[in-house]
């Protein structure tokens, strides 16, 4: 007994890891959320050769919170290929919200990996980030439906998709990496399968938006190694937040063939509303003669729980087509499409090669139905049929004046910016289908609306039709502001406004009168001006008053008539005042050869184009439009005045009000000046720490972004963060370089601008910087005995010291000599009579400060010096 155990511990030191754990081909863990607490369900999924000796009846699980434990595995699934399929689940009890890294390390690979150095003795890792946000809530991580195992032709393409989805409708994005092997670190010498020595093809990556991994062309025979992340993202409350990650190492098996793998239809992506029945072909085909395709369809419409897709897979033939069948519903609708995968595998009796094609599917919500706008006095009531979808959670409402004619185009849901339309609320509930707007809204403007319908994960529907509604002109409504003249002292508003012609007469009877207010600005008018005579009926013919000796020159005028019925009692009845509606007000902002035409206003109406006038030759002349607040005319000439003015078209967006109103601003003048700098220039540097020397040069800005450089000037700092003082200057564009040095240092920064005729100055940019290489030696003897000739101690030639402290001894430690200055120049005399020190050895420390750029550099310096020639031996004993 003792000799067999002997020779069987002997076999297994020989054999080592090759005998005992040589199976691990693939694996990823999975994690989701129970529903319960912070209670998560993880599950261990390996796939390891089925010869090997070793197996695996449990595998211990790290939770990513400093705890573990170890895990029976579920009845191994054996299939062909040499494969076992395995599964350790467990549940584990998180303290609260985080993020975790779940993983297991397992002994061992199995051996001849080609791109795995001594793969029989690597570890076999994967890891799991979970995420639990209290922001973002809980989390299940995304899972595959495609086995990670497949075989490849050599110098054939080699597809593969790993058919990934997330139970949380998180959206997918991919990302290769480095296999991991003993503690989960990253296995020293992988290589990814392109770089493997004698051709690995010349292209492997995975799609970052779909998971096709795509290897073109294998060239060397055996068993690859690959691993890859699923990162998983959410949108909450209009922030992408990341969710965590799963990691699949997966193993492909290059194999010799002839094959071509075949070939799919590429099927567009697309949209559909819930409640469509989805049907249509897919095909597939085989290049080479004899061979037959079998397609299949994988994805998360297969595995939903309710009304999954279908796929009607033809029989094996060389030529095939499938029809894929979803009858879409409600509980489909989320903001993340539905990928679906369609494989094609060929039957050759080598290697069955396989190919993929990917599309998405976006179930979109139905729009709201039967929408109404019905004015209620000075407010519009809205009303809509209930979703037909139970999981909608409320509705959005968006509102702009007048119709656009929006009609979605596919897949756009929610309602575009582009159209003009504004959210104006949210309200909560599936039976929440009414809204009364409030406003404040302006009588005689049409108000249009469209409702969208609001799903848990943040999808929308397609938005509603377009409906709207015009409040009843109850009060009056002004339609014209417009400047007459540009004066200080006489200027002239035009002001006109319409009858309100929706007043009911019988509770409101006459006479009626008009009283308009002024204001300055634009906003508040409360100094009345006119007082309209009184009229018997609605349609008072004082509807205009020309308002003179303002200052238009320098001033916005903003006007609002109120409106009064049995206007011969006292007092009259106050029906009620229309909104204030102001001047276009406009100012000028020169720059060099041009001129910006700015503008301000305040009006009831809606505003959709500005024309802007120059004064050109005694007439006013239209030189540009714009639909914002500003118009910019090039091509001027500085120094020379131009004046202006602008003409606003508008519209209540009611055919019952003229249309369009235009108005005029004041008329104002301006001269171009000057005020843009030339472009910074770009410099480069020539740090040359030995001569020591600084050679700066730069583009002459006058070569591509401006045309008036004068000159530049040149900033130092000892620092990139400055101070910058002004250290030269150069006259003349064309001259592009300065040399420079900081005393004997060349350690510091530079900033170099541009100076154009007006004196307009470039911005600081992007330092360019240099450094010393410094050199400070003392030599170790010196002769001062009045020849000429190494008299002096000092140093030999030295660059980059900002300063150095030295002291200098006898052999009694007393100090004889002291010194700052880094030339020295010491004669040989004692420093507090200056009498000659005798010949003999002397004893130095020199702390010496090297410039440097990131900070000063401090070095001590210690040695001796040799006096010889001075004064006599017997001196110093």
């Amino acid at each position: 007994m003792r000799l067999r155990h002997c020779l069987f511990f002997v076999l297994a030191l020989l054999l080592g890891p090759a005998a005992m754990a040589t199976h691990n081909r693939a694996g990823e863990i999975i994690v989701c959320w129970t529903g319960d607490g912070l209670i998560y369900q993880a599950t261990i999924i390996t796939h390891t050769k089925l010869s090997a000796p070793a197996d695996r009846p449990e595998l211990t699980l790290f939770w990513g919170d400093g705890t573990s434990s170890t895990i029976q595995r579920a009845p191994p699934v054996d299939g062909p290929g040499d494969v076992r399929r395995n599964e350790y689940t467990a549940r584990h009890t998180y303290a609260g919200p985080g993020i975790f890294v779940l993983s297991f390390d397992d002994q061992n690979r199995n051996a001849g990996v080609v791109n795995v150095p001594q793969s029989v003795s690597q570890s076999f890792c994967v890891k799991t980030q979970l995420v639990i946000s209290a922001f973002a809530g809980n989390n299940c991580s995304a899972r595959f439906l495609n086995r990670p195992l497949q075989d490849a032709c050599l110098n054939r393409p080699w597809i593969h998709n790993p058919v990934a989805y997330d139970l949380d409708g998180d959206s997918l994005s991919y990302e290769p990496v480095v296999c991991l092997g003993l503690g989960c670190a990253p296995i020293n010498g992988y290589q990814y399968p392109q770089q493997v020595a004698g051709g690995g093809g010349s292209t492997y990556s995975i799609d970052p938006l779909d998971g096709t991994i795509r290897w073109l062309n294998p060239q060397v025979l055996g068993e690859y190694n690959i691993a890859f992340k699923v990162h998983e993202w959410r949108r909450v409350q209009g922030q992408v937040v990341h969710m965590g990650w799963v990691t699949r190492d997966m193993q492909v098996t290059v194999r010799p063939c002839s094959n071509n793998p075949p070939t799919i239809s590429e099927e567009a992506d697309t949209c559909v509303v819930a409640g469509t029945f989805l049907s249509f072909p897919v095909q597939a085909s085989d290049p080479d003669p004899g061979q037959v395709v079998t397609l299949t369809a994988l994805g998360q419409p297969f595995v939903l729980s309710n009304s999954p897709a279908s796929f009607v897979s033809p029989s094996p033939a060389q030529s095939v087509t499938g029809i894929f069948n979803w009858q879409t519903n409600c509980s489909h609708v989320r903001l993340q499409p539905y990928q679906v995968v369609f494989n094609a595998v060929d039957n050759d009796s080598e290697v069955q090669l396989q190919n993929f094609r990917t599309m998405t599917i976006t179930v979109v919500g139905p729009a709201p139905q039967n929408p109404t706008a019905t004015p209620n006095g000075s407010a519009i009531d809205l009303a809509w049929n209930q979703s037909v979808c139970s999981n909608v959670t409320g509705y959005r409402i968006y509102r702009r004046v007048g119709a656009y004619g929006f009609v979605p185009d596919h897949c756009e849901t929610g309602v575009p910016a582009y159209t003009g339309y504004s959210l104006i609320t949210t309200v909560s509930g599936l039976g929440t289908t009414t809204y009364t707007d409030a406003g404040p809204l302006t009588v005689g403007s049409q108000y249009c609306y469209m409702v969208v319908a609001n799903f848990p994960d943040g999808a929308q529907s397609y938005a509603s039709v377009e409906f709207c509604a015009i409040l009843d002109r109850q009060v009056p409504v002004i339609t014209h502001v417009s400047v007459g003249e540009t004066s200080t002292v006489t200027g002239i508003d035009t002001v006109r406004w319409s009858n309100a012609y929706d007043l009911d007469t019988l509770l409101r009877p006459g006479p009626y009168q008009f009283r308009l207010y002024r204001g300055t600005g634009f906003t508040t008018a409360t100094t009345l001006i006119h007082t309209s005579a009184t009229h018997p009926f609605l349609a008072h013919p004082d509807t205009q008053f020309i308002d003179t000796g303002l200052n238009t020159k320098d001033q916005a005028h903003v006007y609002r008539v109120d409106f009064f019925g049995r206007a011969d009692q006292v007092p009259a009845d106050s029906i009620g005042s229309s909104a204030s509606a102001s001047s276009v007000f406009i100012g000028l902002v020169p720059n060099d050869e041009q001129l910006t035409v700015q503008w301000t206003l305040n009006t009831p109406w809606t505003n959709t184009l500005y024309e802007v006038y120059r004064d050109i030759g005694g007439t006013w002349t239209l030189v540009g439009t714009s639909t914002t607040g500003s118009f910019t005319e090039t091509g001027l000439s500085n120094g020379q005045r131009y004046c202006y003015l602008v003409r606003s078209t508008g519209s209540y967006g009611n055919p019952d009000i003229v249309a369009p109103l235009l108005n005029y601003s004041q008329e104002v003048c301006g001269v171009p000046v000057d005020l843009t700098p030339p472009c910074a220039p770009t410099v480069d540097i020539d740090n040359d720490c030995e001569t020591p020397l600084n050679t700066l040069t730069w583009d002459n800005p006058n070569d591509s972004c401006a045309d008036d450089t004068y000159q530049y000037r040149i900033y130092f700092a000892t620092g990139p963060d400055g101070p910058y003082t002004l250290v030269g200057t150069v006259v003349g564009a064309e001259n592009t370089s300065f040399t420079h040095v900081d005393g004997l240092s060349v350690s510091g920064c530079y900033q170099v601008t541009a100076i154009d005729t007006v004196g307009n100055e470039s911005a600081f940019v992007a330092p360019v910087c240099g450094d010393n290489c410094p050199q400070y030696t003392l030599p170790n003897i010196f002769t001062p005995n009045g020849d000429q000739v190494n008299d002096r101690f000092v140093p030999f030639p030295y660059r980059g010291v900002r300063s150095i402290e030295l002291t200098v001894f006898n052999r009694w430690g007393l100090t004889v000599f002291e010194t700052t200055d880094p030339d020295i120049r010491w004669s040989g005399t004692f420093k507090d009579t200056n009498e000659t020190l005798p010949d003999g050895v002397y004893y130095y420390v020199c702390n010496v400060v090297y410039a440097r750029l990131a900070a000063d550099e401090v070095v001590q310096l210690k040695g001796y010096v040799h006096i010889a020639g001075g004064g006599s031996m017997q001196q110093q004993n």
